[in-house]
């Protein structure tokens, strides 16, 4: 009776700690965007961004399959708001005559499952055609390489265009059909992070499936949006952590310690983010064309301190403009895309240079550039419990790393510089410099990437395929 006290009140204390996070919410960015209040006036002010916040609420609360027939003028019109071209840049119009119905795919291919060493089924999170990959991505493709039948399920939200199955990479395929809800027997993974997924939709659709929760991001206005978005996401951390997933796979160690201490060590993995080493490896990136602004930018300084990543609320941009101001001497470039207004904080110095989103296909040509790489996440809950993919990828370009001292998953490395204020960053900056040609570092760099690659992470995620539906 006393530990059932205690869990109660457990309970209610974090049903109070929401109240509260939901209460920082409503002055977020995010919130004055889309709280109803406010849409009227934000119309007038800025029209395509609202219309887009406006109807993305509601195309969330759509049928699955009203969705469906419905992705086609989404598609477009996601792609108007964003000044992007009506057709996805990143579509392969060669592959669309290899693409199989519904039909075709379950006689050619699930019917030879028993080739496979398991199913898996990527839920929807993002867009397969994403700019930057992320562990979605990764994860994917590495277990379809390992000989697992994959199934990357996508809403074609902005950069797809996909609308039967389309083959991508080794036993991977990718599909917007609503009919694979009807594979049976298959592992399927759904993202923290992912606002489509409710409690009531995956236990209609998973049944005798194994459901993974990837628990990959501490819930934070300043990653997860509005403060419906971040109900819908605790609902689904609840359900995942109450019993409803067979399994949370955390990317970081204090993300694995509060899921430990919630689930128990049988039900909860540690599988951190990584690398796809041969890709930052390809001697082919020498050769790519750069732009005139980064090759120019270069000559001007003495030395390139480089980021790529979300250009996101989370980095610490007054701490970014000190040390930009200390160190004229020193190149600050920035890549990645924007979210949330992230790129309007980058101070506009002349020794920042911010390059805009690049293709993660030749993203490692533009790195290569870099003397030493940078994660300036600021301070608080987000930089201890994030395992940044960037790290791993930065050890695989082998390029010294200097990250603020609050990244518990980068400091754990002795290879890696820290600091905590502009004057601790810039130390940590030189210090970086004085060993980038160090071939003792270059060594150890190469060894943590291989270490951290994402067949090593797949080979982990593979115990899950072992067990039964609990």
């Amino acid at each position: 009776m006393v530990e059932r006290d205690g869990q109660i009140e457990s309970f209610n204390q974090a049903l109070v700690e929401r109240d509260r996070e939901i209460a920082k919410l409503k002055q977020s960015n995010s919130w004055r965007i889309t709280s109803p209040i406010r849409v009227a006036k934000n119309f007038v002010i800025n029209p395509r961004r609202t219309a887009y916040a406006v109807l993305k609420k509601v195309f969330w609360r759509l049928p699955a399959s009203l969705r469906q027939t419905l992705y086609g003028p989404r598609h477009a019109f996601v792609r108007f708001v964003r000044g992007m071209p009506s057709v996805s840049l990143n579509r392969d119009l060669r592959a669309v005559s290899d693409d199989l119905s519904w039909m075709e795919f379950q006689e050619k291919i699930l019917s030879k499952k028993e080739q496979y060493k398991g199913i898996f089924v990527q839920e929807p999170v993002i867009d397969w055609n994403v700019l930057l990959y992320q562990r979605p991505q990764h994860i994917s493709t590495a277990l379809g390489l390992l000989g697992y039948l994959v199934i990357y399920r996508t809403d074609n939200w902005a950069d797809d265009d996909i609308n039967r199955f389309r083959l991508v990479a080794r036993n991977l395929w990718v599909t917007n059909r609503y009919e694979v809800e009807s594979i049976q027997g298959a592992v399927r993974s759904v993202y923290s992070t992912a606002y489509a997924h409710t409690p009531e939709l995956i236990r209609k659709n998973v049944r005798s499936d194994i459901l993974v929760y990837e628990y990959i991001d501490h819930i934070d206005y300043e990653i997860s949006g509005d403060a419906e978005n971040i109900n819908r996401l605790l609902d689904l951390k609840e359900f995942a952590f109450s019993g409803g997933a067979d399994f949370i796979v955390c990317s970081s160690k204090k993300l694995y310690e509060e899921a430990l201490e919630s689930v128990g060590r049988d039900k909860v993995i540690l599988i951190q983010n990584g690398v796809d080493t041969a890709h930052y490896r390809n001697s082919t990136h020498q050769y790519t064309t750069l732009p005139t602004s980064l090759t120019e930018f270069k000559k001007k300084h003495q030395a390139i301190v480089g980021y790529f990543g979300a250009i996101a609320p989370w980095l610490w941009y007054k701490c970014i403009g000190e040390l930009s101001l200390m160190r004229p001497d020193i190149g600050f470039v920035f890549i990645g895309p924007d979210y949330y207004g992230g790129a309007s904080k980058l101070p506009k110095y002349a020794n920042i240079l911010y390059l805009g989103a690049v293709d993660y296909k030749v993203l490692p040509a533009y790195a290569y550039h870099f003397d030493v790489c940078f994660i300036p996440f600021k301070p608080g809950d987000i930089s201890k419990t994030t395992s940044p993919l960037k790290l791993y990828e930065y050890f695989a370009l082998e390029k010294p790393v200097v990250v603020t001292t609050d990244m518990d998953e980068c400091t754990f490395y002795d290879e890696v510089f820290s600091g905590n204020s502009a004057v601790e960053l810039s130390d940590a900056i030189d210090q970086a410099i004085m060993v980038k040609d160090s071939p003792s570092l270059l060594a150890r760099l190469r060894v943590l990437a291989d270490q951290n690659d994402w067949s090593e992470r797949a080979l982990v995620y593979e115990t899950v395929f072992s067990s039964e539906k609990s």
